[in-house]
């Protein structure tokens, strides 16, 4: 388990992974790890039901981790308290003290691709924000990408997407684009 983190029991869901001592924003504090594998040999592992689809940690276009015990346990939020940068580097987006749930969003990791579109699957954090689904990137509002992108939590895979996202908006938000309407 690594230094300052603990695993207990989450009210997002089951088991979660919480600190064990102050992490300061922007602070890195852990790598996801586990097994690197192709998309072909992920998609192997599901389908002999070695490992669930929601699980993978995508890294790269056609990049997994199959992830560890200990990573496995950190759930998804919308409005997270860490997010996932370069490629398995997770980070505090805000100051986290002792006893918070980490959580980073799910979303921000799958890079849209024909395999993915339609898939969902319940969220859970009840935070302010919550989308009430997880998907791939697409289906994060134009405003969250924005925060993201300006906290430097992209993943680099993600980034031509991302590029991609908020250029066909001319860079506007959902908010502002509605303001502008």
């Amino acid at each position: 388990m690594p230094a300052g983190l603990v695993v207990g029991r989450s009210a997002i869901e089951g088991r979660g992974v919480f600190a064990g001592r102050h992490i300061a924003a922007g602070e890195p504090f852990h790598w996801m790890d586990g097994d690197r594998v192709s998309l072909i040999r992920c998609g192997w592992r599901i389908l002999l039901g070695q490992l669930r689809f929601d699980d993978p940690l995508q890294i790269g276009p056609l990049s997994f981790i199959d992830l560890d015990s200990f990573s496995i346990n950190i759930n998804s939020s919308c409005d997270p308290s860490a997010a996932i940068r370069k490629r398995n580097e997770m980070f505090a987006l805000r100051d986290i003290a002792p006893g918070d749930e980490i959580t980073f969003d799910y979303a921000m990791t799958v890079l849209p691709s024909p395999f993915n579109r339609s898939w969902r699957m319940p969220c859970r954090c009840r935070s302010a924000i919550c989308r009430g689904m997880i998907g791939n990137m697409d289906t994060v509002p134009l405003e969250r990408l924005a925060y993201y992108a300006s906290k430097g939590a992209i993943q680099a895979h993600m980034m031509p997407a991302l590029k991609q996202r908020l250029g066909a908006h001319g860079g506007q938000t959902d908010e502002t684009s509605s303001k502008a309407a």
